[in-house]
């Protein structure tokens, strides 16, 4: 009957967009006086959605609406009161500059503007970034880090485009690497790369690895997102990566190893990248290949030498193609694969070598998207498979032990995972309809299977008071192996209307299906932007919207979990009370889909001296959470029962500005007050039972204050007596500056019991300043480029452990996080 309904849904669903685009491509459109038409696309002829295109001249009278917006064919409208010669000038973030002088514009003129994406050439070329645009047409809050913010800006583990995240405000990484966003956890954003879904199948975070080197963008929705954002109620980060011209082009980055003076010299760390890029037939049909490795060895320094490093290697490949059958059909396929191999996992100060894991995963995607233009409008389809695997195996079968100090022996736990997605997508954008202004309407259908199959083989552990006297002994029950797997489907239809210049009102509608909570809730979304006349560059914006976040398969299949039970000692040695046992118990048919609301305002206003300033309210708040709740049915049972209950609350103001100065060079400066809360915050764990009723606080990644600034400017020479100018060179110093509050954390006692309210105190104050010197230089005519940074420059302790037993002796003791680094990153850029 499942599958029977849902096959009925897609088969109503579809040809209902087939129709649709149809009829909508169809329609002649009004006419202008003077209408002037076109369309922007990328250097492959690919169509750029959300251009700014402008004209000018020296009658200016000539053009009523000198200003259009590429829709997401590319196509824009130019309405013009007179013909004649005008500039015209199209910039896109992520984009360079767009200019073109003396172009003569008549009634029914077809332009055609090819933009090339943002990338570093070696070769001597004038272009020029695109600065920062006030859109009135763009009604989302939208954040965006682009391939040479991610390359300049000195964050530590640059190898990984993931750690660039936190560059947005409004994205917050916590202590163990996860990426929040609009206070959200990891799993309620979605995550997709080139337009699929890219995130773990199994936990919804975000896993993928790739070549940063190949990172176009990082373009995060963070509120006022549309129907066809998706799911997350965080908001919809999109990864767009890199792909070929009709130029071969070839680069690298350190192929030096790197090494380490902590405990004596070491090769510590290198992460060679290579990516190969050109034509297989010239104009239609490229590829591009990015590959990337990375060896770390991590020292802690509160551990024994010989004992106190951490070793991984992980690599991932990328391969795109993009075939042009004709000018209205663009084919594209992508594969990725990554591999992992982590030893020691988790050594720490509280985590010894003995108690570590050694853990290897790997990760298969493979994506084709056929997209067809006809009529001014585009019509996509897609589809995308997903393969993930785990294995996270104990040192040995040691006891395990949970000291007042720490822990001892190896790990009681011994997993292994498989998880799968396959995604098939279509979407249909139509030719802009001309009726009371300017209307885009889209519509599409997402259909989703995943899958989940994990095995998770456990040994019994004890607890010691600090006295090594026996506190607490679990013991597990049950079969070891879980097996869940799910549908999803979603359906949208909205509208962007533009009735007049510097007006824009966006409407729609999102209707979201699961297998197991069986709604079909609709998700209306609003939002408006208004640019006044006369008011030099001022755009005012807000919206709202319900958003609904997918079930997630770790949950489910909790319902298959094993028991624990746990003994308690007493400090004679004896046993104190019963033993309890604990299990988790999930009613999938009683649990509805998690509703958020989402508002927003924004004002952006362009300041003197090219600065762009901006002021930004976000409001998140969710009911019917998915939390585990403490029901205690007698003495002797304890259970976790998942249900609706949780509350969740983010607010944030955010005061912002931003500057692109000499072409290519920009810095940025944020300050961002924000709370984030839940009416359940305690993570339940059937390997850890907790026996406290769940309970309100903070999320364990609210930082109520954040300062970020970051950028890069070129150092000159003039700075520098005359004989040391020819060194000084092309250089550019790179700055990151972080600080915030320290993150909350819950106090336990010696059985494990919570002690005061949840996430009650703090980490200290986290702040880091890291700070680089780049120089290009000519070697064997190609270019080359060479960076010395420090990573926390300050050496501050940045703590990201702790011991929080309060019956420890060494209670609130602190193990400092990132120390004091050198950074030195050599890349090779091209021919000159």
């Amino acid at each position: 009957m499942k599958a029977r309904a849902l096959i009925a849904f897609a088969l109503l669903t579809v040809p209902w967009i087939m129709v649709w685009f149809t009829v909508c491509v169809t329609v002649p459109n009004a006419a202008a006086a003077i209408a002037v038409t076109g369309r922007v696309l990328d250097e492959n002829g690919a169509p750029v959605p959300n251009a700014r295109i402008s004209v000018s001249g020296t009658d200016m009278a000539r053009a009523s609406n000198p200003t259009a917006t590429s829709d997401a064919a590319g196509a824009f409208r130019l309405e013009l009161s007179a013909s004649g010669d005008f500039q015209i000038v199209a910039e896109r973030a992520g984009f360079f500059l767009f200019t073109k002088r003396g172009q003569f514009l008549e009634d029914s003129s077809a332009l055609e503007i090819r933009m090339n994406h943002l990338k570093e050439l070696a070769e001597t070329v004038d272009v020029s970034y695109s600065a920062p645009v006030i859109d009135p047409r763009q009604t989302s809050d939208t954040r965006l880090i682009n391939g040479p913010e991610i390359l300049n800006i000195p964050y530590s583990n640059s190898q990984d485009y993931r750690a660039a995240l936190p560059l947005m405000s409004g994205a917050i990484q916590d202590n163990s690497g996860q990426v929040h966003f609009n206070g959200g956890n990891t799993s309620e954003t979605s995550y997709r790369m080139n337009g699929f879904e890219v995130s773990d199948p199994a936990t919804g975070n975000l896993t993928a690895r790739l070549n940063v080197d190949t990172v176009q963008t990082l373009e995060w929705n963070a509120s006022r997102f549309s129907p066809d954002q998706g799911k997350g109620s965080a908001g919809v980060l999109e990864i767009k990566t890199e792909m070929g011209d009709n130029h071969w082009r070839f680069g690298g980055t350190n192929f030096v190893p790197g090494f380490g003076a902590q405990d004596g010299i070491h090769l510590d760390h290198w992460s060679p990248r290579l990516k190969l890029s050109g034509p297989i037939l010239h104009d239609r049909l490229w590829f591009h290949t990015a590959f990337d490795a990375f060896y770390a060895v991590n020292t802690v320094s509160s551990l024994p030498k010989g004992e106190n490093r951490t070793q991984s290697l992980s690599g991932s490949t990328l391969t795109r193609l993009q075939w042009n059958v004709s000018r209205a059909h663009i084919l594209t396929v992508s594969f990725l694969a990554n591999r992992a191999d982590d030893h020691r996992n988790g050594l720490s100060l509280l985590s010894p070598l003995e108690t570590t894991l050694n853990r290897r995963q790997s990760l298969l995607l493979g994506t084709v998207k056929d997209q067809w233009m006809a009529g001014g409008g585009l019509i996509e389809f897609g589809f995308a498979d997903t393969t993930h695997h785990l294995r996270s195996s104990p040192r040995g079968d040691v006891a395990y032990v949970v000291t007042a100090f720490g822990s001892r022996g190896n790990f009681f736990t011994d997993r292994a995972v498989t998880s799968g997605r396959q995604e098939m997508l279509v979407n249909a954008f139509a030719r802009p309809l001309h009726r009371a202004g300017e209307h885009h309407l889209l519509t599409g259908f997402d259909l989703e299977r995943l899958s989940l199959d994990r095995t998770i083989q456990r040994h019994d552990y004890s607890a010691v008071r600090a006295d090594d006297s026996l506190v607490r002994s679990v013991q597990f029950f049950g079969g070891p192996r879980q097996f869940k797997n799910t549908m999803e489907a979603s359906t949208y239809a909205m509208d962007r209307w533009n009735p007049r210049e510097g007006l824009s009102i966006e409407a729609g509608l999102r209707f979201q299906w699961d297998q197991y909570t069986r709604g079909t809730p609709p998700a209306p979304r609003l939002s408006a932007a208004w640019s006044p006349r006369h008011t030099g560059g001022t755009r005012l914006a807000a919206g709202w919207g319900i958003f609904y976040d997918a079930v997630n398969l770790n949950t489910l299949a909790l319902s298959q979990e094993q028991s624990s039970l746990s003994t308690f000692f007493a400090p004679n040695g004896l046993p104190s009370g019963v033993p309890v046992l604990a299990r988790f118990v999930l009613s999938p048919r009683d649990l509805r889909l998690p509703r958020f609301t989402l508002a927003s305002l924004s004002l952006d206003r362009k300041l003197p001296w090219q600065v762009y300033g901006r002021v930004n309210l976000t409001s998140r708040e969710g009911r019917l959470g998915f939390a585990f709740e403490n029901v205690m049915t007698d003495p002797t049972q304890n259970i976790y029962q998942l249900g609706n209950i949780q509350r969740q609350r983010y607010h944030a103001v955010e005061v912002a500005a931003r500057r692109t100065f000499l072409s290519r060079y920009e810095w940025f400066a944020s300050y961002t007050r924000s709370e984030a809360s839940a009416s359940a915050v305690i993570n339940y764990s059937v390997e850890n039972p907790i026996f406290a009723p769940q309970a309100s606080g903070r999320l364990p990644w609210d930082a109520p204050n954040r300062f970020l600034a970051w950028g890069w400017v070129p150092v000159e020479k003039r700075w520098f007596p005359r004989f040391l100018r020819p060194l000084v060179g092309e250089t550019d110093l790179q700055l990151l500056a972080d600080y915030r509050t320290g993150f909350p954390f819950s106090v336990q006692g010696e059985t494990g019991n919570l002690v005061g309210p949840p996430n009650a105190r703090r980490f200290p104050l986290f702040g880091t300043v890291n700070v680089a010197l780049e120089r290009r230089f000519p070697f064997r005519g190609y270019l080359w480029a060479w960076r010395v940074g420090l990573i926390n420059a300050m050496d501050r302790a940045n703590p990201n452990v702790v011991n929080n037993d309060i019956d420890s002796p060494r209670f609130l003791t602190y193990a400092r996080g990132q120390r004091r680094a050198v950074n030195v990153r050599l890349r090779f850029l091209g021919k000159k």
